[in-house]
């Protein structure tokens, strides 16, 4: 048992940031099939958070696990610091990148509609669209839901994303500390 690369353990977060969109987005669609009231809102927003944050979570407590065997085991002389944060703001990149098309497409297109697209390549703000934009009864008014959305959601989204560097991190931590042992939790 040898340390993952760099390049390996990116690749790893990036395919937790799109299987966690590509989840958010199932359970918004299977959510919102109950109705579009406040509370079903707030019920998707909070599962969606929990679902991509987790995963993102995950791909790093995992590593932290296998960083605290290798340096028990004497493999490795300590565990690369910071490297989990590196890797949260390309995950974050990532993450980021419709986002700022967006930002775009309201700053400088406005009369494009876009947000159809980004709310199904970023599944995971999929339920705060529905939320935080104008409805779809803008069509009848001729001006298109970007032109209509406030500025400051795409800025809000960018903070929501913003988050991943530091819940990587705290993945890492954790696992590397070996906070959560399931072994060390049922038999204390």
């Amino acid at each position: 048992m040898k340390r993952e690369s760099f390049g390996i353990l990116t690749l790893k977060g990036l395919g937790y940031v799109v299987l966690g969109n590509v989840l958010c987005l199932v359970m918004t669609v299977a959510v919102f099939v109950f109705g579009s009231n406040m509370i079903v809102k707030t019920i998707a927003v909070g599962c969606s958070a929990i679902i991509f944050f987790s995963l993102v979570f995950t791909a790093a407590w995992r590593n932290g696990a296998r960083e605290h065997s290798l340096v028990k085991l004497g493999r490795v002389d300590s565990e690369v610091k910071y490297r989990w944060i590196a890797i949260g703001l390309i995950m974050f990149v990532f993450a980021a990148a419709p986002t700022v098309f967006l930002l775009a497409n309201k700053l400088f297109f406005p009369e494009q509609d876009n947000l159809i697209i980004y709310q199904f390549i970023s599944g995971s703000a999929y339920p705060l669209v529905l939320t935080f934009t104008p409805r779809a009864e803008s069509l009848v008014s001729q001006t298109s839901r970007v032109e209509s959305m406030s500025v400051l959601f795409p800025v809000f989204m960018l903070l929501y994303y913003a988050l991943i560097p530091v819940v990587t991190q705290l993945g890492f931590w954790v696992g590397y500390k070996d906070k959560f042992n399931p072994d060390k939790i049922m038999y204390k």
